[in-house]
């Protein structure tokens, strides 16, 4: 299914969406292999050359970065968060145009409804590539979502890497609000360049992966449509420099040295309230 869709096809998807046994519409073939294959390229040699950045941070300001990430104390995957802003007339925005020009006509009924509009305004729309280490990388069940609106504030997860080939195992789980939980990679045999649309509230996992016999590719998606609350341009800066990899490292030996002499609580305290005042207002209450 191409952007190019007609009012049936995009119907649709709604219909998918809302259907509380489901919750998500599959595009077979929605990027060509050689489409996938030349942003997957870009992406590798961002991977190995980006710049590293310890905490995920979303502005209209922000410039592409890596982020590795994990639920626990193991390295399981490493992200490239990737701004539409930064990719207005290259390859990569076309790219993602591509997704986000049928999200935006998927979801324009939906704006009459002026919590759902006020959060779609209030989110950022950027895209996660997310790489799976080999053997440990996984992602826990959980939502993307858990806000006021009722109807689905949809995204797009697209398979850069071709499952039973690239990768073994590690298939993304969706649990319905009232079906049966649905493996992508096993139940819908989705493939590289297969685009699942999915509600951003669905309950998700990514099971444990194991490496393929065929490739050293790994298992990698890219997620197009992600949405986070923005903040301030120079809450921006200062987390930007606070947790880049080139200061990380000194920063964390601080804060280890001050836990010793029991200044730590106090201090993440205090870097809290600067870095991230709306949610220590919110705890307060």
């Amino acid at each position: 299914m191409s952007r190019d869709a007609d009012d049936n096809d995009v119907n649709a998807i709604r219909a998918n969406l809302l259907n509380p046994a489901k919750g998500f519409h599959v595009c077979r073939g929605f990027y060509s292999p050689e489409e996938v294959a030349v942003y997957r390229d870009v992406c590798r040699q961002f991977l190995e050359h980006g710049r590293v950045i310890y905490k995920r941070i979303n502005s209209d300001s922000m410039p592409d970065y890596v982020h590795p990430r994990s639920h626990d104390r193991h390295n399981r995957t490493y992200r490239i968060y990737q701004f539409l802003h930064n990719h207005r007339a290259d390859m990569m925005g076309r790219f993602f145009s591509k997704a986000t020009s049928l999200r935006d006509r998927i979801e324009e009924p939906w704006n009459t409804d002026p919590i759902y509009q006020a959060e779609r305004e209030r989110l950022q729309s950027y895209c996660v590539v997310t790489y799976y280490r080999e053997s440990m990388g996984m992602l826990p069940r959980h939502q993307d979502y858990k806000g006021p609106a009722k109807l689905p504030l949809i995204q797009f997860w697209v398979a850069l890497s071709e499952p039973g080939v690239d990768y073994r195992k590690g298939n993304l789980v969706l649990f319905p609000k009232t079906g049966v939980r649905v493996r992508a990679e096993t139940d819908l045999a989705l493939k590289v360049g297969d685009a699942l649309i999915f509600d951003k509230a669905l309950f998700h996992e990514v099971e444990a992966i194991e490496p393929g016999e065929e490739s050293s590719l790994g298992r990698c998606t890219v997620l197009i449509g992600a949405r986070a609350a923005r903040l301030p341009f120079w809450q921006a800066q200062v987390k930007g420099l606070c947790y880049d990899a080139r200061v990380h490292s000194q920063l964390s030996r601080l804060a280890r040295m001050a836990r010793r002499f029991g200044l730590g609580a106090r201090l993440d305290h205090s870097l809290r309230r600067m870095l991230e005042p709306d949610q220590e207002r919110a705890r307060a209450r």
